[in-house]
């Protein structure tokens, strides 16, 4: 099942009908199981033309170099190709054709890391370079660090790609499509737990209810997602002495740095160290109050996706726990009496994305972006943060995001209200609500920016 990314396949198709006086490349690079190979057949499977794909394992550059011509010989019926041990000559080959041609080259680092003749990247920019534009090249990875350095000034490819995309998990509403039927309270649950990863996605079965979904998902150790978290993310993150460390830390909150390194025992130094590879791997999330960007005190860092949260907050911890006793008795104990409080915490990531959504489609104007607001009054001894606020020309609008399972009234609202106004000197010239089941009041009661589910989910 193949949804969403429309803009992505757009932008593709685009490099494929560029005319140029030689070759063209793209380059795509994301987490691994978020999407990129289901994308990339997606974008070529109208392709006019053919398609040599061909995806690098962990072996010598030989034996890669050996599949690659047996595969691009099969597809082109050119059974020579087998004989030949030069990649720049395998291409110039695969060039002479004439025929329109993609080459996919995917999990291209491996290919990379065991070529010992140089800097591969090299081989590329002359054959780019030289080769008629009858070729796409499609470079594919899961090393983001290798893969972004790719396009850097110094680098041999640098100024080569017609296109660099950077493939992220699902949003909260591209992720909504693969449980459409749900309410939009439930699905805030889904999304809370469950991110934004497409292969985790497609394998939901909403009809089953989320209480089945979390037990299959993260508490069966024989389930094809939970072996995707522990096999696969986790041993990328286990490569970093201390990430695992950091993520059982943050789990369902955020902290700054010296706080993180004096829960984990080591310096603030390290865990810069650490916390920058992390961002570098998608997996965490650096955050300034909107109003102080530039204030390195103010700085904190959280779990960038749900899913891994999710892991990191009741599975990690507990793994002896289900071990012993098994699914059930870990979602009625350890699971369910926190779930709320989880997805609440979440909620408030679901309205800052949908603010986005708002900004980014010029559906209002007048918001200029959205974040946190941080207020230090020492006049009243008080300092603080607020989750969600959307940045105006003339100030700030605060977001109280609550989820309730039914409609927010208004005497909760002006409660809400006389909390907010009673911390002087602030910038706030409005105030809303956010809360997927509605409300039993009107925005004119209070003058309130009001968001309710149907909000949220539209399409």
């Amino acid at each position: 099942m193949f949804l969403n990314r429309e803009e992505e396949i757009i932008r593709i198709k685009e490099v494929l009908d560029l005319k140029k006086a030689y070759s063209k490349a793209i380059l795509i690079y994301g987490l691994r199981r978020v999407g990129k190979s289901t994308l990339i057949k997606e974008a070529l499977s109208n392709y006019e033309g053919t398609v040599i794909s061909y995806l690098a394992v962990d072996d010598t550059f030989d034996s890669n170099l050996r599949q690659f011509a047996a595969v691009a010989a099969m597809t082109l019926n050119m059974p020579y190709l087998n004989s030949v041990n030069d990649i720049t000559a395998i291409l110039s080959f695969i060039a002479s054709t004439g025929r329109k041609i993609v080459i996919v080259l995917d999990e291209y680092p491996l290919l990379k890391k065991r070529f010992q003749g140089g800097n591969l990247d090299s081989y590329f920019q002359r054959s780019i370079d030289s080769l008629p534009d009858n070729l796409t090249f499609i470079f594919c990875g899961s090393y983001l660090s290798t893969m972004k350095k790719m396009s850097e000034y110094d680098e041999p490819l640098y100024g080569r790609f017609d296109l660099e995309l950077h493939l992220k998990t699902f949003d909260y509403l591209d992720s909504s499509a693969f449980y459409e039927n749900l309410s939009p309270y439930e699905k805030v649950a889904y999304y809370s737990v469950f991110g934004g990863f497409p292969f985790v996605l497609e394998r939901l079965r909403p009809e089953k209810g989320l209480e089945w979904n979390i037990k299959r998902a993260f508490l069966d150790r024989w389930d094809a997602v939970y072996s995707t978290i522990n096999e696969i993310l986790l041993t990328e993150i286990s490569k970093l002495e201390y990430s695992s460390a950091i993520l059982s830390y943050l789990k369902n909150g955020k902290s700054r740095n010296n706080e993180i390194a004096s829960a984990i025992n080591t310096s603030t130094s390290v865990v810069s160290k650490e916390l920058s590879r992390l961002i570098e791997m998608d997996l965490i999330e650096k955050n300034n109050p909107i109003n102080r960007k530039d204030d390195a005190k103010k700085t904190f860092y959280e779990i960038s996706d749900n899913l891994l949260r999710f892991f990191y907050t009741f599975v990690i911890a507990n793994r002896n726990y289900i071990f012993h006793y098994g699914a059930d008795a870990t979602f009625d104990n350890l699971v369910a009496p926190q779930l709320n409080a989880y997805v609440s915490r979440r909620f408030e990531r679901i309205v800052k994305e949908y603010i986005t959504r708002m900004i980014k489609e010029r559906r209002e104007k007048s918001f200029i972006e959205t974040g946190t607001y941080w207020y230090d009054l020492p006049k009243q001894k008080k300092n603080g943060e607020f989750d969600v606020v959307i940045k105006l020309q003339d100030g700030y609008t605060v977001i109280e995001c609550k989820f309730l399972k039914e409609k927010m009234s208004l005497s909760m609202a002006i409660e809400e209200e006389k909390k907010i106004h009673s911390i002087e000197e602030l910038e706030v010239k409005k105030i809303g609500f956010a809360n997927p089941n509605g409300f039993d009041f009107s925005a004119k009661n209070g003058d309130y920016l009001l968001f309710s589910g149907e909000d949220f989910y539209y399409r």
